[in-house]
């Protein structure tokens, strides 16, 4: 297995898949600057961490020096911010295993601390369950960096990864974790159940890949969420988050319910709706909602629906921020050591301005 210097466990908490934010410009480049002022606004807000380069961060459609810029800015800004929570790098899109591999590869020169993986699905029926296996386990044991498995058959043409294959993996020393987007809590309950018994012989975090569900899923044994509402409002996640985990559960619904109505709607509107609500809430410039080309532009039904189920949740944000409120990654941050991969809290001469000169120039 190859070593790394990152942590072994995924903290459990509320992560952020981030979008992308291009530039209005007919090459659509990457805007470095609006990036790193998200990353810092998402830091600052004490989430447990981020997932860049994932479904929502229109990873497929990323060249290769883009994914490092995204990950190399986005560990620093969390640095400089004080928040020391894991850096997480998707491998969307790779449909080998040599791909793959490249990507975790990548992914840890940048800085990333996990790797985010879906299974290969171009050639759904040849994926085999022990295809599938053999793909994880291969790719656990040569990367530098541990692997979190990504299940969401809505983009890998329909692949289940069901909980027994979970509980095998799961046993790789590797393998940390699960993000569940296919939204099946009770795949969470069994496989926290098996965790519980150890099962697995070394910590596996079970994440739910949504937050419209968190408090069922916490329920049962969940233990934290990836959530595009993060995007929007991430203090409110994280306080439903720490709420439900504390018993407060009167006190979480209230936040919750907020939560659900707004991830809700924002689905409706998919990548479009994500990107329209996560500008609009944070009073992001206006061309800051294009999706990079093909995809279309944001429908104006689909922004009006954003406004008016995204108005309450909004509104509790600023509430927090007012108040001062943190996630407890940042509370913790000065007893927590940085992670020891990639860009550390040492490296501050210069190292956004190069990446960002890198990515403009002609």
């Amino acid at each position: 297995m190859a070593i790394s210097d990152s942590p072994k466990t995924l903290p459990p908490g509320i992560y952020c898949p981030t979008v992308t934010f291009f530039q209005p410009t007919p090459e659509q480049d990457l805007d470095v600057d609006l990036h790193i002022r998200h990353m810092t606004f998402l830091a600052k807000s004490g989430i447990a961490g981020v997932v860049v380069q994932g479904s929502t961060a229109e990873a497929v459609a990323l060249e290769s020096e883009e994914r490092k810029i995204l990950i190399s800015t986005a560990k620093q800004a969390f640095r400089e911010a004080g928040n020391n929570g894991p850096i997480i790098a998707g491998t969307v899109g790779a449909q080998s295993s040599r791909e793959a591999l490249k990507l975790c590869k990548d992914a840890y020169e940048a800085g990333a601390d996990f790797a985010l993986v879906l299974p290969p699905s171009y050639y759904p029926a040849a994926m085999t369950v022990d295809a599938i296996q053999g793909f994880f386990e291969e790719l656990a044991s040569a990367s530098p960096i541990p692997i979190i498995i990504y299940s969401y058959p809505g983009v890998c043409s329909g692949i289940q990864m069901d909980t027994d294959l979970i509980c095998r993996l799961a046993r790789h020393p590797n393998i940390v974790g699960v993000k569940h987007t296919d939204h099946d809590v009770g795949r969470i309950a069994r496989e926290t159940a098996f965790a519980k018994q150890n099962d697995f012989g070394s910590p596996f975090t079970i994440l739910g890949g949504a937050t419209d569900y968190l408090l069922g899923a916490l329920a049962v044994g969940g233990q934290g969420a990836i959530t595009g509402m993060a995007n929007v409002a991430p203090r409110v996640c994280a306080k439903a988050f720490e709420l439900a985990k504390e018993g407060r559960q009167e006190e979480a619904l209230k936040y919750a319910g907020a939560i659900s109505q707004a991830e809700w709607g924002m689905g409706k509107g998919a990548i479009l709706g994500t990107k329209f609500m996560t500008s609009w809430a944070n009073s992001y410039p206006s061309d800051s909602i294009l999706a990079r080309k093909p995809l279309a532009l944001c429908p104006e039904s689909t922004k009006e629906h954003c406004r008016a189920v995204g108005a309450e949740i909004v509104a509790m944000e600023r509430q927090l921020e007012k108040e001062g409120w943190v996630g407890e990654a940042l509370r913790g941050a000065a007893t927590k050591k940085v992670n020891g991969n990639g860009v550390g809290k040492g490296d501050k001469n210069g190292i956004i301005d190069t990446l960002k000169s890198s990515v403009t120039a002609p």
